[in-house]
């Protein structure tokens, strides 16, 4: 119970602290949530993932292995999910408002923070591999899944080929593999402007939770949330596993696996018109909840 009060209150509260200045800020003044949004996935947020990748001590080959820790850890729970709505008999709409909300985690301002708090820049060179891969898919896979069959590929690669985070984190791999030099000053601002993504990010998703709305479907959010907060970890668990993954590649991986439903699924559930009022309600319990399960995760498996 020690170990889980320290989790709780050392490496997750100080991101709830600072979540909390963006949700006083938009309560009372009222903040411009997609100028702040827009800033940190063009700018800051390619920044971290540059600076990241290029300072990291981490090996090319641990990298890849992390990225494929992602991209399995994402595809079997949306397996896990097609079975679950198959199995309940779930509405076409239902299905998909569920994939999107277990396959897709907060890994960014949520995820990059406490693994950031807890281990470091050493923990945070290796949960950008999550995060990078995860918002790739997110922007592939998620878009398409979200649409069912309403966009093509290539309109889906065209929105891809829009996030500048997609080529930082190529232009970081070609720098850190042929040992190329950053001039002095351009990687010293790349490194003030990645500094700042962290905690505009927790302002942005404070200002979110404060504006989030919505009546919930209990049936739907009693399937997701357990399968996000519970099933995620066991299968990051299992997926490490499977990969031989150890040390701090495999305690970030799977605390980034544990992490709740990412905001921006909200954002796909308003454009494709998946109960965007339940899909909300799904994303605040299941954040409010993740402290607690998070922190037992960590504790329960020593990571």
């Amino acid at each position: 119970m020690n170990n889980i009060v320290f989790v709780l209150t050392q490496n997750i509260l100080p991101i709830f602290i600072v979540a909390s200045f963006g949700f006083a800020l938009q309560r009372w003044i009222g903040i411009d949530k997609k100028s702040l949004s827009s800033v940190v996935m063009n700018v800051l947020s390619p920044a971290l993932v540059f600076v990241s990748l290029v300072n990291s001590q981490v090996p090319t080959g641990e990298l890849a292995h992390l990225a494929l820790f992602a991209i399995l850890n994402i595809l079997l729970m949306g397996v896990i999910g097609l079975a679950v709505a198959r199995l309940l008999r779930l509405s076409r709409v239902d299905m998909v408002a569920l994939l999107i909300v277990i396959m897709f985690v907060n890994g960014g301002n949520y995820g990059l923070t406490l693994n950031q708090l807890r281990y470091g820049d050493d923990g945070l060179a290796r949960a950008v591999a999550y995060y990078t891969t995860s918002t790739v898919l997110l922007y592939t896979l998620g878009i398409f899944i979200a649409s069912m069959g309403k966009m093509t590929w290539r309109q889906s690669l065209r929105r891809l080929m829009r996030f500048p985070a997609v080529y930082a984190a190529v232009l970081a791999i070609v720098v850190y593999n042929f040992g190329l030099i950053v001039p002095a000053p351009l990687m010293r601002g790349i490194e003030i402007a990645g500094a700042g993504a962290i905690p505009v990010m927790l302002l942005v998703l404070g200002a979110q939770l404060a504006d989030l709305r919505g009546v919930t479907d209990v049936r739907l959010t009693l399937t997701t949330v357990p399968l996000r907060l519970l099933i995620g970890p066991l299968v990051g668990v299992l997926v490490a596993a499977l990969l031989g993954l150890t040390g701090l590649g495999r305690s970030t991986s799977i605390i980034e696996a544990s992490m709740p439903p990412a905001v921006f699924t909200i954002i796909l559930a308003t454009e494709f018109e998946l109960k965007p009022p339940v899909v909300t309600g799904i994303v605040v319990i299941a954040t409010l909840l993740s402290p607690f399960t998070i922190a037992t995760v960590i504790t329960v498996l020593g990571l």
